[in-house]
């Protein structure tokens, strides 16, 4: 019996090298969409940007006014430990007299209605307060168009538009500790009032917030919530037994007490 021979499978060809096949991209059909943003998408991103740009503007406002605010406290906590010093070298005497004007041998004016403020807060410089820079208020209309220093006599006294501080006279480092010292200027010393227009005296806060400084050193930012703001133009600061903090009475700020206001710019 005859038996087929099995065929032989050819040898490998050593000289061939096999071929990577890279497979193609799907090419794009006809009408698909291509990458990118649409007319419509674009339009809806930028009004969602100016919503949020709007809103931010909205709020910058109120964030430098409360930054303002923050930084008017500071100065005042700073004014306030400069007078508990002079107290201290003074018998707990608050200014009660003008700068003297023979270098301190004897005592300047006793401070009076109608006397500006700067009169009573310059007595602390530069012993105690050696910068003008916390009784200066530059978003306030008192402090609009404050000078500069060119002199030493300019340096020593607190000019026109260099002072944005009212002023009680008459108190003590042993008044009663509720009562004001020092606090953010009013219209005028007739009218212990705030306004909400903000370019005019006793606006820098808009009639809504202000900044005390106390007898016993604390100070404090009164905030709209202990305003009375019933009347825009008129707002004051409710004190614990009347409605105008620095309305003053036998039982309230004493007999003595005089309210001095800054004195505003020439120009």
């Amino acid at each position: 019996m005859q038996v087929n021979a099995i065929p032989r499978a050819p040898a490998p060809d050593r000289n061939h090298k096999p071929q990577m096949k890279i497979p193609r991209l799907p090419q794009l059909q006809k009408g698909a969409r291509k990458l990118g943003f649409t007319l419509i998408e674009l339009l809806v991103v930028i009004s969602i940007i100016a919503i949020l740009a709007g809103l931010a503007f909205k709020a910058f406002p109120a964030a430098m006014k409360k930054a303002r605010l923050t930084e008017s406290l500071n100065n005042c906590k700073q004014i306030g430990l400069s007078l508990k010093m002079f107290a201290t070298d003074n018998d707990g005497l608050y200014p009660a007299n003008t700068l003297s004007t023979d270098g301190g041998a004897t005592q300047g004016t006793p401070l009076a209605a109608g006397d500006f403020s700067n009169r009573a807060l310059e007595t602390l410089m530069p012993k105690y307060a050696p910068s003008k820079v916390p009784f200066i208020n530059k978003t306030s209309a008192y402090c609009k168009g404050a000078p500069n220093d060119t002199t030493v006599a300019d340096a020593r006294t607190l000019r026109a538009g260099q002072n944005d501080w009212l002023y009680i006279t008459g108190m003590t480092d042993s008044s009663d500790g509720r009562w004001p010292l020092i606090a953010t200027a009013t219209k005028s010393a007739g009218d212990l009032t705030y306004t909400v227009n903000k370019n005019d005296l006793g606006g820098v806060w808009e009639g809504t917030d202000a900044v005390i400084g106390f007898t016993d050193g604390s100070a404090k930012q009164i905030a709209e919530r202990d305003m009375n703001i019933s009347t825009p133009t008129s707002t004051t600061i409710r004190g614990p037994i009347s409605a105008n903090i620095f309305v003053a009475t036998p039982d309230w700020l004493g007999t003595s007490a005089q309210i001095l206001l800054p004195q505003p710019p020439t120009n």
